[in-house]
């Protein structure tokens, strides 16, 4: 009766022990950047992936020949895109501007044509054609590092284009620049964090020049007065450094509050079985009945 409850209550120790440790465990792994290799020989002659004109540095090797001829090192060269490292929310702001595009761009081309407002109109075209700008710009960024980019919207961001295509008359045009401002001020936060914490100078060029182009629709979809402040997202939640990990994080912890307390209900049903069953033995040796006294003593009685 003893040992069972006394290895239920071993094993659930044991589990306990595993359990505690995860918290500790993914943090860890969660905060670390994924560094990616090189994707390959990069020319260093020619300009950057997001520059504008303008000619690269010499990019000569060996030793330069001065007037006295004496001959010194060249200076070093800054590292290619690929020596840069990568983490993972670089790969997330090059995903995120992609998939922006691949529904802001048609959004803005419908404005164009079908809004009612001729602001709307006006603004609509803007907004595809800049985005095919941008457009431009992250394929040559995450073509230079060597990442690949999804070639279609979120299944949220699809269902705003269904939303955006079957709305007529006045209540498209409010439900088109209502949802391209409210995806522009979700991804601004995004691009800002991802400016000032990565390690890789094209995600930097990059970020810098995206926030720009966001900032700036932001400005003509306002310009329409068409924007319902009250509805947007709360900004402490966008700003949220672990917007990343905050759903996952909630997710795991939740389960391993509900292990932890399910845990604890058997090792306590264990510790009341052992003591149930000293309690038990202690009872049964106190209440043995005696012996019946013979001999002497029980002659001396009659």
């Amino acid at each position: 009766m003893i040992r069972r409850p006394v290895l239920l209550l071993l094993v659930s120790t044991l589990v306990l022990l595993v359990a505690a440790a995860i918290p500790l465990i993914v943090p860890a792994r969660a905060g670390a950047a994924e560094t990616v290799p090189a994707p390959g020989a990069v020319d260093a002659s020619g300009p950057g992936p997001l520059s504008h004109g303008g000619s690269a540095p010499s990019t000569g090797v060996g030793a330069v020949a001065q007037p006295d001829g004496q001959a010194v090192p060249e200076p070093a060269q800054p590292p290619t895109a690929g020596d840069e490292p990568l983490a993972v929310t670089d790969r997330e702001v090059l995903h995120k501007v992609k998939q922006a595009g691949l529904w802001e761009m048609p959004v803005g081309m419908w404005a164009s044509e079908r809004a009612v407002d001729p602001r709307v109109r006006e603004v609509g075209g803007k907004i595809a054609a800049e985005h095919q700008e941008l457009d431009g710009i992250v394929n040559k960024a995450a073509a230079r590092l060597g990442v690949e980019l999804p070639t279609e919207p979120t299944p949220e961001q699809q269902g705003w284009l269904r939303e955006i295509d079957a709305a007529r008359g006045a209540a498209f045009d409010e439900r088109a620049v209502f949802l391209l401002r409210q995806a522009h001020g979700n991804v601004l936060p995004v691009l800002t964090q991802v400016r000032v914490a990565t390690r890789n100078a094209v995600i930097r060029e990059f970020t810098t020049e995206a926030m720009a182009f966001v900032e700036r629709h932001i400005g003509y979809l306002e310009s329409t007065g068409l924007v319902r402040y009250d509805e947007l997202p709360d900004t402490a939640a966008l700003t949220n450094p672990d917007w990343r990990s905050n759903a996952l994080t909630f997710v795991l912890f939740a389960l391993v509050a509900a292990v932890f307390t399910i845990l604890l209900i058997l090792a306590g049903r264990a510790l009341a079985g052992i003591v149930r069953a000293l309690t038990a033995a202690r009872r049964g040796r106190t209440t043995r009945p005696r012996a019946t006294a013979g001999g002497h003593y029980a002659r001396s009685g009659t």
